[in-house]
Order: structure tokens, then sequence, then C-alpha cells
């Protein structure tokens, strides 16, 4: 029977610590459009990066995983070279994945002001008949309060302060993580949202790729929202640099 691209997605990710990406034949050996731009494009490329991981620390650790139309995309705890949080989307054409995106940050290994970790949380999609909705609903949250910097606009988007926050540098409410924002604005390192990339949803879950700036390091923003009633509720992100034009292995950009 054939796998759910959510599926697919997650065996493509856990692969790597049990070192089987090509048994398991699910890349396209062919054609494997890359998106991380530290990482040469095609199939070939990742077998030589994985070469180079140090495996006897290696794992990966799927927490959450969706998929919306031909796209699996998910959550991850892993230990690459380092202890690393990520977001990874594949992109299937006739079961394969032809399309590679994904944004990490290291995991500080520590709770936040709330007690919560950067992937802790509720992990399965319901409500998918709304997935659209949400898609939109999320959108629109990010394009009018962050892109257009419309902070006003922002209650109606949540209820009332309600927001389980796993950035590992704020804390619940709605109120903190304006009043961070705030904080790292005054120290030089505002998050500046520039544009929405893509929108990938589930049921209550979605994904918004955006592109900004930390500062004045040009970076990507990749942010999942869960939605109950209309409303966001919880968040979790990775923020990650994205390099020089100069310095990226690959020329088909990060989104």
């Amino acid at each position: 029977m054939e796998i759910s691209n959510r599926e697919k997605a997650a065996a493509i990710q856990n692969s790597i610590e049990t070192e089987t990406l090509e048994q398991i034949g699910l890349i396209n050996p062919r054609s494997y459009r890359q998106h991380n731009i530290n990482v040469a494009d095609g199939f070939q490329a990742i077998l030589g990066l994985h070469d180079l991981m140090p495996m006897e620390k290696v794992y990966t650790n799927v927490i959450r995983a969706f998929q919306d139309g031909d796209i699996g995309f998910v959550h991850v705890d892993y230990h690459l070279f380092e202890p690393t949080v990520a977001f990874d989307i594949h992109r299937f054409e006739n079961g394969l994945s032809v399309e590679h995106w994904d944004n990490l940050q290291v995991n500080t290994k520590k709770v936040n002001k709330s007690g919560r970790t950067m992937t802790d949380g509720k992990t399965k999609s319901v409500d998918h008949h709304l997935t659209e909705d949400n898609k939109k609903l999320a959108a629109a949250f990010v394009n009018e309060v962050m892109v257009g910097r419309n902070f006003s606009l922002a209650e109606k988007y949540f209820n009332g302060d309600v927001l389980i926050q796993h950035n590992p540098y704020m804390g619940d409410g709605v109120s903190e993580f304006f009043n961070v924002l705030a904080e790292w604005k005054n120290e030089g390192k505002e998050q500046v949202y520039v544009a929405v990339q893509k929108v990938l949803g589930e049921g209550n879950f979605v994904l918004v790729l955006s592109e900004g700036y930390v500062g004045t390091t040009h970076s990507a923003f990749y942010d999942l929202y869960r939605i109950e009633n209309n409303k966001i509720i919880e968040h979790w992100d990775v923020v990650e640099e994205i390099p020089s034009l100069e310095n990226q292995k690959n020329t088909n950009g990060k989104f």
C-alpha cells in the first residue's frame, strides 16, 4: 500500500540516523532540487553530507508530520553536527521526493520562561476540513502583523493573551511575544519580516515560510502555528541565517 507524503517525508529524515537513505528509495536520484543553500544540488550531495556527520552522535526524532497536497513536511529534533531543531519539506512526484526545503536552528536544550522546549506540545492535526481557512488565517497574521508591522491588528488573531509559546527565548502569552520583540529591537537584533514565501497546512497546523532580517542578518523564518476556533493558540519557530550569494552552494534559492 502506498504510504502518505507525510510518512514519506518522515521516513526520509529518519533515514539519516539509520544510514538507509539509498535503500528506502524515496528520493529521485536523477532529479532532486535542493533549497538548503548550504548543500550542493542533487541526491549525491546529500549522501556526501551524511558521510561527514559524526554518526556515533547522530539521531533523528520526527516530532510532527503533515502533508499538503504533493508536499510532506516534518518538524524534527536532530543531532546532526550539533543538537538541532528543523523543519524539512519535500515535494513528491510519482512517489519520489524531487525538491527539498529546510530551516535549521541550534537546539538550546533548555526550557523557555514557561517551561517549554522547542519541540514539545501538541503533535496531531485535527479539523482537516478547515485546512484552507486556517492557512488563510495564519498567512493573514504574518502578512498584516509581522510583515506589515500593524501590531494593533494582532488582537483579532488571538483569544485574549493566550499563546502557548515554544520559542526558546520567550514565555507564554501574546503580550510577552510582542514585549520580547520590542526588547530585541532595542538591543539591535530586531526581527523584521519582509515577505511571506510559502504557506503549508494540514488541519489546524500551518507552517508559514517568510524572509526577513534579524538585525542586519538576512534570515529565513519558519513559523508553525496551531489554530483553535479560528484563533492562533500555539507557536513554534526556527530561524536561520541566509548566506550571501557567493557562499551559497546551489542556485535554487532558499524558498
